[in-house]
C-alpha cells in the first residue's frame, strides 16, 4: 500500500522536472558506470562517485540499468527499499505484541517525517542504510546475532560513516556478551572508516575529502574525527552547539516527541549520537533540518529502541511486582516451568494503549510533513506542489533538438532526461563540457540562479555556442558550438 502511495508522488516530481543533478543525476551516472564499465565515473562531478561519498552499495542497482536505462528506475528503487525497511519494524513489535500492534507501528514508521522527507528527495544512499539497519536491528533483537552481524557489516558500503556506526553496534554487542560478533564489528567498522577517509576518498577526489571543511568552525579541525580532542576538552560547548539553532531543536523534537521519549529507555538510542554530532556540528545548515532525508537512518534505530525500551521498562515493573523476567520469545519454554503470573505490563490492553498513543502521534507528524510538502494538493490533481507547469509543456520539444551520443552542458532541472542517451555535465559546476548546451533561463536551480544566467549566456557565446532552438516563452534555449571561441574559457560555471 505504501509503495502505491509513494511511487506516484515520486513519479510526479520526476515528470514535472523537479529533480536534478543533486542527487538523482549524480547517483544515476554512478549506477550507469557500475552497469556498463564497472567504474562509477560521474561527469557531473568530474570524478568517480566513490571520491565524493563511499557508496559502492549503488552497484546493487546496476541490473536496473540493464533492464531499462532510465533514471526513473532509481526513483522507484528508493520507494521500494524504504517501504521494505518497514517490514522488520513490524516484526519487532509483532513478535511480542501481536499482529495488530505490529501493523500499527509499521504504519507509524511509514508515516514518519523521515520517510516523507526521503521520498520527496528522489534518490539518496539512506535507502540502503535504513534497510540494512532496520533488518539488522530486528535480527539482533530476535537473538539472531550472526544474521544481524552480516547486515550491520554491509553498512560500510553505504557511506564512509557506516564504519563508525558498525563499530558502535559492535560495542553494544560486547555489552551484551556477544564477544565474537562485537569484536568483528568493531574491527571491521574501524578499519573501513579509516581506509575510506584516509585513502580511498582522498585518492579518488581531486579536492580530497571535501566535507572535512564543514567542521572547521565548530571543532577547529578538518573533520569530525580530527575534532574529537576538541569535543573531549569542551563538552559544554559541544552540548550547546547541538541545540543552538531553532532548526536543530526542531529536529530533536521530530525525532523524540512522537515516541514520548520512550526510545531513551534503551541503550540503542545512543547509536544516534554520532550521527547527530556529525550533523549538528556541521556548518551546512541543511544537515540541521528534519525536512529532507537526514533523519531516515535514525528512525529504524529509534523504533528498535522503543521496542527494546518498553521491554526493559516492563521487566523492571514485573520485578517490582515480584514477577520473574520476561522469557525470551525465541526460546522454547522449559517443560517443568511453573505458570507465570500475569504480566500486566505486557497484556494486550496495555500494548494496545502503547500503540494507540505512539502511532497517532507519529502519523500526526507525518501528516504535518505531508501537508508541508503539498502531497495532498498533488493528489487533488494539480501540479502546484512543483510550480513547474510551464517547463513541463516546453521541455520535451527543446530536449528533442539535442542528438543522442553527444556530450551536453545542461542546467540542473533539464539534465535528467538526457542521461540515458548522452554524457551530461552540469552548467555551473566548473567541470561542464561538450559542444551542446541546454539552458533554463528562468529557473536553472543548483548551483546557479536566475541572476547568473546573463553571465552564463555571454560565456557560452564567447566559446562559440550559437542558438539552435528557443521555446515560445523564451525560457529554454538549446545551443550548439558552431563558431570558433573568441577567447579561451574552460567551463562556464561559477560555483562548484
Amino acid at each position: 500500500m505504501a509503495i502505491f502511495l509513494f511511487a506516484p508522488w515520486a513519479r510526479a516530481q520526476y515528470d514535472a522536472y523537479a529533480v536534478g543533478a543533486c542527487d538523482l543525476g549524480i547517483f544515476y551516472q554512478a549506477v550507469q558506470g557500475w552497469a556498463n564499465g564497472g567504474w562509477p565515473m560521474v561527469p557531473i562531478k568530474g570524478y568517480v562517485q566513490l571520491g565524493d561519498h563511499f557508496s559502492p552499495a549503488f552497484a546493487l542497482l546496476a541490473p536496473l540499468v540493464w533492464i531499462n536505462d532510465d533514471a526513473l528506475m532509481l526513483v522507484y528503487a528508493q520507494v521500494v527499499l524504504i517501504c521494505l525497511s518497514g517490514i522488520p519494524i513490524y516484526h519487532m513489535f509483532r513478535r511480542r505484541h501481536g499482529i495488530l500492534i505490529g501493523s500499527a507501528m509499521l504504519i507509524a514508521y511509514l508515516g514518519s517525517h523521515a520517510v516523507f522527507g526521503t521520498i520527496q528527495f528522489p534518490v539518496h544512499e539512506v535507502m540502503f542504510g535504513a534497510l540494512f539497519l532496520a533488518w539488522g536491528l530486528e535480527r539482533m533483537l530476535a537473538g539472531r546475532w550472526t544474521q544481524a552481524t552480516i547486515l550491520f557489516a554491509m553498512l560500510v558500503t553505504v557511506k564512509e560513516d557506516g564504519g563508525l556506526m558498525c563499530a558502535l553496534i559492535g560495542l553494544y554487542a560486547l555489552f551484551n556478551r556477544q564477544w565474537r560478533h562485537g569484536a568483528f564489528l568493531i574491527g571491521w567498522g574501524v578499519s573501513w572508516f579509516v581506509v575510506t577517509l584516509k585513502f580511498i576518498i582522498p585518492n579518488l577526489n581531486p579536492g580530497g575529502f571535501t566535507y572535512a571543511k564543514d567542521y572547521q568552525e565548530s571543532l577547529h579541525a578538518d573533520g569530525l574525527f580530527a575534532g574529537i580532542p576538541y569535543m573531549l576538552t569542551h563538552p559544554l560547548e559541544i552540548l550547546g552547539l547541538m541545540t543552538n539553532e531553532p532548526a536543530k531543536v526542531e529536529t530533536w523534537q521530530q525525532l523524540l516527541i512522537p515516541v514520548g521519549f520512550a526510545a531513551l529507555a534503551s541503550p540503542l538510542a545512543l547509536l544516534i549520537v554520532p550521527v547527530m554530532l556529525s550533523r549538528m556540528l556541521s556548518s551546512r545548515e541543511t544537515q540541521w533540518s528534519h525536512s529532507l532525508y537526514y533523519d531516515m537512518p535514525l528512525i529504524p534505530i529509534l523504533f528498535a529502541a522503543v521496542a527494546d525500551g518498553f521491554r526493559r521498562i516492563g521487566s523492571l515493573v514485573d520485578r517490582a511486582r515480584g514477577i520473574g523476567p520476561d522469557p525470551d520469545p525465541q526460546l522454547p519454554p522449559k517443560p517443568d516451568a511453573e505458570p507465570a503470573k500475569e504480566r500486566a505490563w505486557w497484556n494486550p490492553r496495555t500494548a494496545t494503549v502503547m500503540a494507540a498513543v505512539a502511532a497517532p502521534v507519529f502519523l500526526w507528524f507525518g501528516v504535518q510533513n505531508l501537508t508541508d510538502n503539498a502531497i495532498v494538493t498533488w493528489y487533488q490533481g494539480t501540479a502546484k506542489p512543483f510550480n513547474n507547469q510551464a517547463i513541463v509543456g516546453e521541455a520535451p520539444a527543446a530536449l528533442a533538438h539535442i542528438p543522442g551520443g553527444v556530450t551536453v552542458r545542461a542546467t540542473n532541472n533539464l539534465l535528467i532526461p538526457l542521461l540515458p542517451t548522452n554524457e551530461v555535465t552540469l552548467i555551473g559546476s566548473n567541470v561542464d563540457e561538450g559542444d551542446w548546451a541546454i539552458v533554463d533561463k528562468v529557473n536553472p536551480s543548483c548551483p546557479i540562479g536566475r541572476n547568473e544566467i546573463p553571465q552564463i549566456m555571454k560565456q557560452l557565446d564567447l566559446m562559440g555556442f550559437r542558438q539552435v532552438y528557443i521555446t515560445d516563452s523564451k525560457r529554454i534555449v538549446v545551443l550548439h558550438r558552431t563558431a570558433p571561441a573568441l577567447q579561451p574559457i574552460r567551463g562556464t560555471g561559477t560555483a562548484s
